[in-house]
């Protein structure tokens, strides 16, 4: 049984739990949807970055196949064209899958050296330009640069040639390696074969622009990205990236459950229980402003009634209106009962004042039960003494003659249904009280019934609530406040007991009081009996008490 929430607290947090309750998950939903429909929007993006990937492997690759060509010098001065020459020749003869075919020595702005595979083909316009462009610069220092022609010859079969140079900057001298296409683009697709991509329906292709009948587009087919193998060497080959147009991408397919998912079966349930739930205790502390209204409206009256009756008799001995000694007690007796009503409703207030901000202190030690039980009738009794009405009481054998409880707390709980059961019995005013034990539950009940008006059935948690009091039109006559059930219900929920309803319209009210059974203990010596509503509450929810029956 789990503490309960004290009210001071429901009614602060009330409205900031109602809008936490509607907001957040709208906004939590809101942040979700955006963060998906922004990953689906860039997802084009991841798939760039997928195809970049293999492009940097591709160029590393490459450049790796570079490297032996960078460390054959070129000639640093007119005597050395011969070693560069011989350098060169001896790469083409050696290397069975040289990355290059032909190699061209230049120097004095001119080409001076090819080897023998150059032999057959004329000089390339192209490296002659350069070599007749390059200068030598005595500051410079002879550290090898590379420099990368591509030229695209036209006829029926273009023919396309790439040249990687190094120079040496300082002597002009320079070695021009023409590239095989085949070794670039079996370079290439190694690195396909060892690439990996997140998912079966993306694969890379390698592509000639000039040439697409070398990888067409499959009918099932869509190109999402191309890039250049390598920006420098043959940048007419390139990657490009398909997907497999009849099956969709794991991760936007799955994004997109996730995001209808949420918002179907999680978001729209929760705004609309949010907002139901607010709504609904919006109404509620409505309702329990109107019924503080009403309380006032009651207390007012109730607290007019007597201090009116009080004033007017006063006014009737002081002005001397009455002579006789009968006639004088008579005012004084009438003085002395609504003073005792004022007294009461007064205390009433305070009690649930109290009650209400979980500072009400209960006196827990040994009583007997049957004694509280019969002093408690036989007071309502003598207070009644002028009204029509019996109380039977009954005390049944078998009461402990010692519990643990609070005197006065049950004896206001006693008073408050006794008052009840004759305010709504009608003409019939006859109450019976019976009290006793339960070994086999180890409870104490106290039980009331009467032949009053009775309370319809879906009334019966609702009399328990503060302020409130069934059909105005059969409890318009009755004086009350609204808070006698609630005070009593939380008394006997602070012993860890429970009150019980059995009634219906028009057949009469059973009201039964269950109280656990705590046998006396011995306490220490000077320690303090008296005990709040909070520990008691606490205490009896221990797995130790027992639960009414």
């Amino acid at each position: 049984m789990a503490l309960r929430v004290m009210r001071w607290s429901q009614r602060k947090l009330l409205y900031p739990i109602a809008v936490f309750a509607v907001i957040v998950p709208t906004v939590l939903m809101a942040l979700y949807g955006t963060w998906a429909l922004r990953e689906i929007e860039t997802r084009p993006a991841g798939h760039r970055n997928e195809l970049r990937e293999v492009q940097d492997r591709a160029r590393t690759e490459i450049d790796n196949l570079l490297v032996p060509l960078q460390a054959i010098t070129p000639p640093a001065s007119a005597d050395d064209i011969a070693r560069a020459s011989a350098d060169a020749e001896k790469y083409l003869s050696a290397y069975a899958r040289a990355v290059a075919q032909r190699a061209y020595v230049g120097f004095g702005g001119r080409l001076v050296a090819k080897p023998a595979q150059a032999a057959a083909h004329a000089d390339p316009s192209e490296l002659v330009e350069f070599f007749s462009l390059i200068k030598p610069n005595d500051k410079a220092e002879s550290t090898p640069v590379r420099h990368t022609i591509n030229r695209e010859r036209g006829g029926p079969l273009p023919v396309k040639t790439c040249f990687v140079i190094y120079t040496d900057a300082k002597s002009g001298g320079s070695i021009a390696w023409e590239l095989k296409s085949d070794a670039i683009a079996s370079a290439t697709q190694t690195v396909l074969s060892t690439t990996r991509l997140p998912t079966k329906v993306l694969w890379v292709e390698v592509v000639d622009l000039s040439s697409p009948e070398l990888a067409p587009l499959g009918n099932n087919q869509e190109a999402l990205a191309i890039a250049s193998v390598h920006p420098d060497v043959m940048p007419w080959l390139a990657l490009e990236l398909r997907r497999d147009t009849t099956a969709r991408l794991w991760a936007d397919d799955t994004m997109l459950s996730g995001i209808f998912i949420v918002i179907a079966v999680l978001g729209v349930p929760i705004v609309v229980a949010a907002t139901l739930y607010a709504v609904q205790m919006i109404l509620r502390e409505a309702a329990e402003a109107r019924k503080k209204v009403d309380f006032v409206s009651n207390v007012t009256h109730e607290l007019k009634t007597p201090l009116t009756s009080i004033r007017m008799f006063v006014e009737t001995l002081k002005l001397g209106r009455v002579q006789q000694k009968e006639q004088v007690d008579a005012c004084l007796d009438t003085i002395l009962q609504e003073t005792n009503r004022l007294g009461t409703l007064i205390d009433h207030v305070l009690s649930f004042s109290r009650i209400e901000n979980q500072v009400k202190k209960f006196n827990l030690k040994p009583e007997d039960l049957s004694h509280v039980v019969r002093d408690t009738v036989n007071l309502f009794k003598a207070q009644m003494r002028d009204q029509d009405g019996v109380i039977r009481l009954f005390v049944l054998p078998g009461i402990p003659p010692q519990a643990e409880f609070d005197k006065d707390a049950i004896r206001e709980v006693i008073l408050n249904l006794l008052s009840n059961a004759i305010k709504y019995s009608g003409e019939e005013k006859f109450v019976t009280v019976r009290a006793g034990y339960e070994p086999d539950k180890d409870l104490l009940f106290i039980e009331f019934t009467d032949r009053g008006i009775g309370i319809d059935p879906i009334d019966h948690k609702r009399i328990f609530e503060k302020f409130y009091r069934v059909d105005e039109a059969l409890t318009r006559r009755v004086d009350g406040t609204g808070l006698g059930l609630t005070i009593s219900l939380e008394i006997v929920k602070a012993h860890g007991g429970k009150i019980e309803v059995d009634s219906a319209r028009g057949k009469g009210s059973r009201f039964i009081v269950w109280l656990p059974y705590k046998a006396p203990k011995v306490r220490a010596a000077g320690r303090s009996e008296r005990t709040s509503t909070r520990e008691i509450v606490a205490r009896a929810e221990t797995p130790a008490a027992k639960e009414p029956g």
